[in-house]
């Protein structure tokens, strides 16, 4: 599991400040749709925050993903992710390996949960 996430980390040159936070803000959406977070998404998220490069001196990369656990968790709620997803996937630029990359995060708890394959699927549907 961990394999795939490493690799995608050694390409890390390749994310621009814009990709970083779509990946922060994908993540944090994906890790929080089973309503639970298990140590082990934790582990690996707090991995690929740390390992994401961060530009913005205006905003720490820790709080950036504090204001993006509000607006993900609001988006759950309210049933509204195909719009909190819409303006972040552009971001990605089509990049498989981030693709890859949420996949590894989806299931590294064991468990591929309806709601993360759902997000799964809009972002893939939107990147094409």
């Amino acid at each position: 599991m961990l394999k795939e996430l490493l690799q995608w980390l050694e390409l890390r040159e390749t994310v621009d400040q814009e990709k970083s936070e779509a990946i922060i803000k994908l993540a944090t959406l994906l890790y929080q749709a089973d309503g639970k977070v298990k140590m082990e998404e934790q582990e690996l998220f707090d991995r690929l925050l740390a390992e994401l490069p961060w530009d913005k001196s205006s905003q720490s990369k820790s709080a950036f993903h504090h204001d993006m656990i509000a607006r993900s968790r609001d988006a759950l709620a309210e049933h509204q992710i195909t719009a909190y997803l819409e303006p972040i996937v552009p971001a990605l630029k089509s990049d498989a390996h981030v693709l890859t990359m949420l996949r590894e995060l989806a299931v590294s708890d064991g468990y591929l949960h309806q709601r993360e394959a759902d997000i799964l699927k809009t972002v893939a549907n939107l990147m094409v």
